[in-house]
């Protein structure tokens, strides 16, 4: 029932967001996180553990985009494309990511991840099992220009068993992931949620 609660909010706060934009917007390719009402903070804040709303907006060569989740233990890909999903678009929508504890298994999560634009939305839902960590951080990409041959890191969730202070991934790490993969070595397990775009 909680998940059904859940997914109704997200999609009416997807729906508000994209209502919002303006539908003469020049496309110029880009990703980029909105900036949210206090309303809708709240409404995130309440239903989820962590959550990421990321706009993209395209010209009309683009046809198709994936989402997909990465899990990285100690810098080392131990799951790729984790609830893949692959839908059509049309110049802008709106990706939208958040975790959540399930009531019966406090060390399991519910991973959401959603694409909505003009054609719907399309959603995958999975569960995950996340050991006990002393810390978590999350942190999403500001903004990002899209090309065809990228398959960008979008947001992080990172958690870490160390009694240090910890912190988000740098943000030159999501415009050069590969130049920046040391970073992920600093963490346990790290959560990436990539995206690629297609014409």
């Amino acid at each position: 029932m909680k998940r059904i609660i859940l997914a109704i909010i997200l999609s009416l706060l997807t729906f508000s967001l994209v209502a919002c934009k303006a539908d003469d917007q020049k496309s110029e390719d880009i990703l980029s996180v909105p900036e949210l009402t206090a309303r809708e903070k709240a409404i995130l804040e309440n239903s989820s553990e962590h959550s990421f709303l990321i706009d993209f907006s395209v010209d009309d060569t683009y046809k198709e985009m994936s989402v997909w989740v990465e899990k990285y233990e100690f810098g080392k890909l131990v799951e790729p494309e984790m609830g893949r999903m692959t839908t059509g678009i049309e110049k802008n929508g709106t990706i939208i990511f958040t975790t959540s504890k399930t009531d019966d298994d406090q060390k399991r999560s519910m991973f959401n991840v959603s694409i909505q634009n003009d054609d719907g939305t399309d959603t995958v839902t999975y569960p995950e099992k996340i050991e006990k960590k002393d810390a978590s951080v999350s942190a999403s990409a500001g903004k990002l220009k899209i090309n065809s041959t990228n398959k960008l890191a979008l947001a992080s969730i990172c958690y870490s068993s160390g009694n240090e202070g910890i912190r988000s991934l740098s943000t030159g790490f999501y415009g050069d992931m590969e130049g920046h993969m040391d970073e992920l070595k600093e963490y346990d397990v790290v959560y990436l949620l990539r995206s690629e775009f297609t014409k």
